[in-house]
Formats: structure tokens, C-alpha cells, sequence
């Protein structure tokens, strides 16, 4: 028989039997266990137990329910009502606002260690408890199945599962992963390898079922939830025909993110609690906005793969506005986000196109800068040489002038030209002028230079401080200190010649 519901609410719970004899004995020890413990022991107890490592809203919350490490425990997994809360509020809702509380992550507690030492005895305690209860209610369970109606012995065959799934924590994505390898198991497909058993059906999510909510959350999308019971006689054919037929897989991945565990599973179970199946198989749409989830429809029992994507399709229509308004808040705040960021990006470029203009003005004034002073540098040095040569050249000029009087005074006669061993010496200067006198034989090339130096009128001029006297042939260059005592007729100027003036001025 299916039963579905796509009221914002959640199925009414079932009834189950009164407690057994051995059930009472098993919590009446616990109570005693529990009363024997200190408060710091409970506070680590209901940590590691609920998985929340927030150790000051531990200690409230026991201190809420007068320390009652029970009902807190209950409270904390979702079992029963806090305190001084809405008791009519949506399990699914409480269950999204205790997924909003910091974790490190699935089953992950990190209470302080002396505490945790402390509070080993008291959880071994509650463990051995726990599988003593499992085992009686299997036991019970077993008995009871046969004199039961069958919806109700598949309830308290749920029992032992139910206990099983409170006891250690568990991995819900190695959960989630499992039981993929148990879908394809189901479908008769278990001879595949994980990888191609993760195309049966839907695209399930591995991960918790919180974590499912807030990935439907970041989609905005609905969640679709399957819960499976292993032994529910309908749960195998509703795999197989439902949710591995293509066309309703096509549909679910394409509009919905998808779930779905194994009640054993203390995930799923937790889950199941929320949303109170009365029977399996269970599909169910939840809701996911601002935080808060909410169930929006559910379908209980065998099915079609097409009544159940009809009225997943209803149902989600009817409860679109909810996602349609944080689609278009998104959308408003993506464009209210992208036109900011045009704004940082425009500012951004408006002050990187100011400090461009402002690097390349400065590199222009430096480089300016630097050509002037290059340029006055230079002038400097051209002026500082002009007066250096400005300088030489009157030194040069008074050094020769000096040299002209004093040569013109001390400078020998000019013998007769018809006196005895007499030489005429012509000395050709650069400015084309030529000038001609005689010498004796013996006297020196000291007396021809003598004569150079003492030239005056336009010829002065052209006579520097330091040069030669050059003959032709043959060719010999006579210097005044290296041969100053050479005689005319032993350098080869008798009777007469031609010597070749030659300025050595810049040598």
C-alpha cells in the first residue's frame, strides 16, 4: 500500500509495543550508570555521543534538562524536543538547525582528553548496555514476527537496527558508499565493480544527509531522499523498477540533488527519526532555504517510476516559490555583486591608468632632467677646454715670443756671402712663406734653429714651441736637442739646402 503526502509536515509515528522486562532492566541500569557519573563525565559522554565538540553548549544543555544525560542525549541526536522550544516544530527543521552548529566533521569529537579518559568506563558501559538491548530485541523481535501483522513486525525487526545504528559513530560518506555497493547488490548487479555501480540510479550524493541539505541549499534545489530498508520485501523491486529506470533517473538528476542511505546506517536512521516513515520503501522532497528544511512531500510504499516523478513534479510546483525568491535574490545579489565589482574593477583601472600617467610624467621629467644636466655637463667640459686651450695657446704664444727675444739678441751674424765656407739655408714654414740665410760650415744646426726662432712678422706665427727641420735629400729630420751640435757641413746643408719646417707642437 503507498502512502504519500505532500503536506509541510511529516507522517505521524507509529505505535510500536510496550517495553519488555529485560528492555526496562537494561535502562534501569543505565540510569543507575548514569547517576553515578559527574557532570564533566556527562558533558563528555554527550559530546562524543551527539558529536558536537562545543563543550559550554553541552554543559547548557544537560543543565537545561537537570542534568539528564539521557533526555539530553535524546535531544541532542534529535529524538525528543529541547527545552523551552517549539514542540510542534518540524523534525526536519530542528535537525537543520542543529546542522548548523560548528563541526569538525562527521563523528569527529574532540573533547578534552582527561575528560575523554574519564568517560571511557561510563561509554563502555553504555555499550555493553546497548548490545544487550540489541540482542534481547532481536530475540523479541524474532518471537514477535510471527504472531504480529506484518506491518508492525517490520517494525520491531527495525529495533535492533535501531539500537545498532546509536552505538559508535560512524563515516557517512563511507555509508553513503556502501550503500551504493548494497543498490547494486539489490538491483542484481553486485558482480560490478564500484565504479559502474555508481551509475545505477539517481546520482546519490556521497556524503551525509546534512551535507546533502546544504549542496540543495547552494543549487537551490530540492532534495530528494530515498530511504531504504533491507528488510522491507518491496524495498528490492522499488530500487529495480523505480529508481534505476532511465527515464525517472534522467528526471531526478536533472531537477533535483539527490540521497539516499540505509536506515541501519546511524546517518539514515538519524534522518528517518526526523522525518517518521511509517512504512518503507520512503521517497521524500526536502526543502532547504535560509537554513531551515522542511519536508514538502513524501511517498510511503511501492509505487510506479512514473506516479512517483508525477508527484515529485506536483510538489515541487506547488512549493517552487520558496526557491524561486532565493534564485532571484541570488540573482540580485550576484548582479549587485558583479556590477561592485565592475565598479572595483573601473576604480582599479581609473588608478592604475593614474599612476601610469603619473610614473611616465616623472619618468619624462627625469629623463629631461638628466639630458640638461647632460647637456650643461657637456657645455662645461666644452668651455672648461676651450679656456684650457685658450689658456695653452697664450702660453704657447708668450713661451715663443719669450724665445724670439731672447734668440734675436744672442744670435750670431750673418757672414758676407762671399766669406769663406759659407752656406745659404732656406727654411720652408707651413704658412708657404719661405725664409733663407747664410751660415758658415761650421756653424751648428743650434744657429739654424736660432734663426727659426727668432723669425718675426707673419712668419712668427707660424713657428711653435716644439719642431723639426726636415731636408729631402737626403731625407733627415734634425731635432734641436738631439742635434743641436751637428754642424751644417756634417749633416750635409753645405753648400746650401732646403730644410722643411715641421711643427711638433701636439706630439
Amino acid at each position: 500500500v503507498r502512502h504519500c503526502s505532500t503536506r509541510g509536515g511529516t507522517p505521524g509515528l507509529g505505535c510500536f509495543a510496550p517495553p519488555s522486562p529485560l528492555a526496562r532492566e537494561a535502562r534501569a541500569g543505565r540510569a543507575r550508570a548514569m547517576a553515578d557519573m559527574s557532570q564533566d563525565e556527562k558533558v563528555a559522554t554527550l559530546a562524543s555521543i551527539s558529536g558536537n565538540e562545543d563543550l559550554d553548549y553541552c554543559r547548557q544543555l544537560l543543565e537545561a534538562h537537570d542534568n539528564d544525560l539521557e533526555t539530553a542525549v535524546n535531544v541532542a541526536i534529535g529524538v525528543a524536543p529541547h527545552a523551552g522550544r517549539d514542540r510542534g516544530a518540524a523534525p526536519v527543521e530542528r535537525a537543520a538547525r542543529r546542522a548548523h552548529a560548528p563541526r569538525p566533521g562527521p563523528g569527529i569529537v574532540h573533547p578534552n582528553p582527561l575528560l575523554t579518559l574519564l568517560g571511557l568506563p561510563v561509554r563502555l558501559g553504555v555499550g555493553i548496555v546497548s548490545g544487550v538491548v540489541g540482542l534481547a530485541l532481536n530475540v523479541v523481535g524474532g518471537v514477535l514476527s510471527a504472531v504480529l501483522p506484518p506491518g508492525l513486525a517490520r517494525r520491531v525487526r527495525a529495533l535492533p537496527a535501531a539500537a545498532q545504528t546509536r552505538g559508535a559513530a560512524e563515516d557517512p560518506i563511507v555509508a553513503a558508499l556502501e550503500f551504493r555497493r548494497d543498490f547494486a547488490a539489490a538491483v542484481g548487479a553486485g558482480d560490478l565493480d564500484d565504479e559502474t555501480s555508481l551509475t545505477l540510479g539517481p546520482d546519490f550524493l556521497a556524503a551525509s544527509h546534512r551535507d546533502a541539505l546544504r549542496e540543495a541549499q547552494r543549487q537551490l534545489k530540492f532534495l530528494f531522499v530515498y530511504l531504504h530498508s533491507h528488510d522491507h520485501v518491496d524495498a528490492h523491486a522499488f530500487c529495480a523498477d523505480v529508481l534505476c529506470d532511465p527515464e525517472f533517473k534522467a528526471f531526478v538528476d536533472e531537477r533535483f540533488v539527490c540521497w539516499a542511505g540505509d536506515v541501519r546506517r546511524a546517518d539514515a536512521h538519524g534522518l528517518a527519526v526526523a522525518l517518521r516513515p511509517s512504512t518503507f520503501p520512503y521517497a521524500a522532497l526536502l526543502q532547504s532555504v535560509d537554513g531551515r528544511a522542511s519536508l514538502v512531500m513524501a511517498c510511503e510504499g511501492a509505487t510506479s517510476a512514473r506516479d512517483l516523478a508525477d508527484l515529485m513534479e506536483s510538489a515541487s510546483q506547488a512549493h517552487a516559490a520558496p526557491l524561486a525568491a532565493a534564485r532571484a535574490a541570488r540573482a540580485e545579489n550576484e548582479r549587485a555583486r558583479s556590477l561592485r565589482d565592475e565598479q572595483d574593477a573601473a576604480f582599479r583601472e581609473s588608478l592604475e591608468a593614474d599612476a601610469r600617467r603619473e610614473a611616465a610624467a616623472a619618468a619624462a621629467a627625469e629623463e629631461a632632467a638628466r639630458l640638461a644636466e647632460e647637456e650643461a655637463r657637456a657645455a662645461a667640459e666644452e668651455a672648461a677646454a676651450e679656456a684650457a686651450a685658450a689658456e695653452a695657446l697664450r702660453a704657447r704664444e708668450a713661451l715663443v715670443a719669450r724665445r724670439r727675444l731672447e734668440k734675436s739678441q744672442s744670435m750670431k751674424t750673418e757672414p758676407a756671402a762671399d766669406a769663406a765656407g759659407v752656406c745659404k739655408v732656406a727654411v720652408k714654414l707651413p704658412s708657404g712663406g719661405r725664409r733663407e740665410r747664410r751660415f758658415l760650415e761650421t756653424d751648428t744646426l743650434r744657429d739654424v734653429f736660432d734663426f727659426v726662432d727668432a723669425l718675426d712678422g707673419d712668419d712668427a706665427a707660424a713657428v711653435g714651441v716644439k719642431y723639426s727641420l726636415v731636408s729631402n735629400f737626403p731625407r733627415r729630420v734634425f731635432g734641436r736637442e738631439r742635434d743641436a751640435d751637428v754642424t751644417l757641413g756634417e749633416g750635409g746643408l753645405a753648400p746650401q739646402a732646403m730644410l722643411m719646417y715641421r711643427l711638433d707642437d701636439d706630439e
